[in-house]
């Protein structure tokens, strides 16, 4: 029997699709998750003897340490995530990005966990003229992404020849979720295109790299099964002994926000036969601009993207014109309302 993975945020957007990753694989999971988006993507597994749910904040170090006992890795998705959200809530993203975070790797430690995954992001990097690799300077434009930094940080600065993290920098997410988001560039486009029946982009000449849910899954996959006893996989020379830092994503997928409008304009044309016309205004209120180097975690982790924003698009125009979403405008689809009230089917 594979040993049992603890996904601390296991209902949320990735964690959903992550969990349902690992069951295929045949890990048993526990999720340990606040809920603050509602439980829609977990009460399929109520009954799975392969998934134990613990209600609780990662905020609490009780409900932290207690959910440590017999897990074999840990993986730390848990977090206010986005600029908006944290502009609306700063003091909880200080208490739950870093302060809750140093809480769940120190446990993980104590407890006997070797393998700490951490998700961080790749806006970190802020603002940057290069292709930007894992020892490029950190350019912050946000408190999210300087809660990020200072997690990362505290992380690294505990690890050793028995506690081993990985930092996990991730592009920016696009796809379909048990806990959708509309709130995220691809889907926020998709959402638009089917209810306004255009794509409005502001700026469109700022970069951004861009990732699958379903690859993202895929990434952590990989990073669970990384031996340290065999050294850096595929001959690397690079990487510590006692932890690494990978940005996720693939190079071409590092696209202008203009390509990404065109990219969905065309999975919504497949699914469709629509043509959605892409409108440009103004200047973008987003400060990121960055290009992001992968080929770390290519030539370390063997990792490749195998899924498509037009790919998509296409799932997510489905689910939308089939009302399996009926009103994608619910605030339960945006992170910076910490509204939960789930969405009625049926």
């Amino acid at each position: 029997m594979k040993e049992k993975i603890l996904v601390v945020g296991g209902a949320g957007y990735l964690g959903a699709v992550l969990t349902d990753r690992l069951l295929k694989k045949g890990y048993p999971v526990r999720i340990l998750d606040s809920f603050i988006y509602g439980k829609k993507a977990v009460e399929k597994y109520i009954n799975n003897p392969s998934v134990e749910i613990i209600e609780g904040d990662i905020r609490n170090i009780e409900t932290v340490n207690s959910s440590m006992v017999d897990m074999g890795s840990v993986v730390l998705l848990a977090a206010v995530v986005g600029d908006p959200a944290s502009k609306a809530r700063p003091e909880q993203t200080v208490e739950t990005n870093y302060l809750a975070s140093q809480v769940v790797a120190s446990s993980a430690k104590i407890s006997g966990i070797k393998r700490f995954i951490y998700a961080s992001t790749c806006s970190v990097y802020g603002v940057g003229k290069d292709v930007l690799d894992e020892t490029a300077p950190l350019n912050p434009v946000s408190l999210y992404a300087r809660t990020k930094i200072s997690s990362e940080e505290s992380i690294m600065a505990i690890a050793d020849s028995t506690f081993k993290p990985v930092i996990m920098r991730m592009s920016t997410l696009y796809g379909y979720s048990g806990r959708m988001r509309f709130d995220l560039v691809v889907n926020t486009m998709t959402m638009s295109a089917f209810t306004e029946g255009k794509i409005t982009v502001f700026g469109g000449n700022q970069w951004r790299p861009l990732l699958s849910l379903y690859d993202a899954a895929e990434a952590y996959l990989k990073a669970l099964a990384i031996d340290y006893h065999a050294g850096l996989p595929h001959g690397s020379p690079h990487g510590s002994p006692f932890g690494r830092i990978y940005n996720v994503g693939s190079e071409e997928q590092n696209y202008m926000i203009t390509s990404v409008a065109e990219l969905v304009a065309e999975g919504i044309k497949e699914a469709s036969g629509k043509e959605i016309p892409v409108e440009i205004k103004g200047d973008s209120v987003d400060a990121r601009d960055y290009r992001v180097s992968f080929k770390k975690i290519q030539n370390e982790l063997g990792f490749n993207v195998s899924h498509t924003i037009p790919e998509a698009a296409k799932e997510i125009w489905g689910k939308l014109e089939s009302k399996e979403i009926k009103d994608p405008k619910q605030k339960v689809y945006y992170n910076h309302y910490f509204d939960s009230s789930e969405e009625l089917i049926g």
